[in-house]
């Protein structure tokens, strides 16, 4: 039988080729017994499984609390955060820190052993005017070895300037590392203002420091606009009302509209011009009460009227040029009205004095001449 005759048959038998088993070098060699198993070396398990696997969940089965944790790798976001929160926290600490020290300092160090009471330019000894240094520093009712910022200085400040309405300014301070400073500016009675109840007596910001029933003396009669309820109160800074009497209407009052200064606005302008022109002094009444009809009165013979406030500074040097110079201006007698109210179409400002007409000199009476018969019975008389 030949070898394709063979291999046919094996083909019919089982369906198809069978391989016949290798044998190994040893078998072949004879050092193997037939029919003995083959070895078969030993296979590599992978690092993955002989990794034990972790349990998270206690609840579950298999969940062995021994068995090493897994660990997770940390990401280059999650440094940061780390850094970034140590960071946070080492400035809270620092903070902390300083919060504390800074407590302990200002209630343990920081205490109150001086009162000094000075100008506003921190001259000394201060001008309190009519009141003295002590009585300002009992107002304070601040205590020795008190915490120097125990208590609030713009508070201490409302209090001493409604406690004492003739100081014109008032302010309280501390001083590091011991002393509480008390700057004033006391108050001068400058105007003398009428409302419906009487009097006002006012300082040079206005600042009411007294009431009377009667006119006081010696003071600058101010005529200003107020409010039809006005009530004074002493140590209040009173502010006057614009008023207009060529506007009709609403616009009368409203210096909003852009149609006029306000009345503040506008004495602030005639006091400075008075200043500056050096006729503050002489001046004795300023009537801003209507602001179409702005005037004052100079050494109370002399009343200046200035119309608007239109061109007021110049208005105020033509009336230093006419009140202060002797050779080219009035005479010192000289009593009557200086108009420089009227602006011409070309833009230019005259002034005109009307002299107040004397009063009239009354007559004497002739006296009769006496008769003859008269006249000698008048020298017998005299022998």
């Amino acid at each position: 039988m030949d070898r394709n005759q063979r291999s046919r048959r094996q083909k019919s038998v089982s369906g198809s080729y069978s391989q016949a088993p290798k044998r190994s070098m040893g078998s072949r060699m004879g050092l193997e017994k037939p029919g003995t198993p083959r070895q078969q070396p030993p296979k590599k398990s992978s690092s993955r499984s002989q990794r034990p696997t972790q349990q998270i969940n206690p609840q579950k089965a298999g969940y062995d609390p021994a068995a090493p944790k897994r660990q997770r790798r940390v990401t280059q976001a999650e440094i940061i955060r780390k850094r970034n929160r140590r960071r946070a926290m080492s400035i809270l600490a620092v903070l902390a820190v300083l919060a504390v020290g800074a407590f302990v300092s200002l209630n343990l160090l920081f205490k109150v052993a001086f009162f000094r009471v000075e100008n506003f330019d921190r001259t000394t000894p201060a001008d309190t005017g009519i009141y003295t240094s002590d009585e300002l520093i009992n107002a304070l009712n601040i205590e020795k070895n008190s915490n120097l910022f125990g208590f609030s200085t713009a508070e201490k400040t409302r209090q001493l300037a409604q406690q004492f309405p003739y100081l014109e300014q008032v302010q309280v301070e501390v001083q590091m590392p011991a002393t509480v400073v008390v700057k004033v500016q006391p108050a001068v009675e400058r105007f003398a203002c009428m409302y419906s109840g009487g009097w006002m007596v006012l300082s040079d910001s206005l600042k009411i420091l007294r009431t009377d029933v009667n006119q006081p003396d010696g003071l600058i009669l101010l005529s200003i606009a107020l409010p039809t309820d006005f009530a004074p109160t002493v140590g209040q800074n009173i502010t006057p009302e614009s008023y207009n009497s060529l506007l009709g209407g609403e616009q009368a009052t409203a210096e909003t509209a852009g149609l006029q200064a306000s009345a503040m606005q506008t004495l602030t302008e005639i006091l400075d011009g008075l200043q500056t022109y050096n006729l503050f002094d002489g001046t004795t009444a300023i009537s801003v009460q209507d602001l179409s009809d702005i005037e004052f009165t100079y050494q109370n013979r002399v009343q200046v009227k200035l119309g608007s406030e239109t061109n007021l500074a110049y208005k105020l040097r033509l009336a230093a040029a006419a009140l202060a110079d002797p050779e080219k201006g009035l005479a010192a007698s000289d009593k009557g009205v200086l108009d420089i109210s009227t602006q011409q179409s070309n833009g230019v400002i005259r002034a005109y004095f009307a002299p107040d007409e004397p009063a009239p000199t009354p007559t004497p009476e002739p006296t009769a001449t006496p008769e003859p018969e008269e006249k000698e019975a008048l020298a017998n008389t005299a022998e």
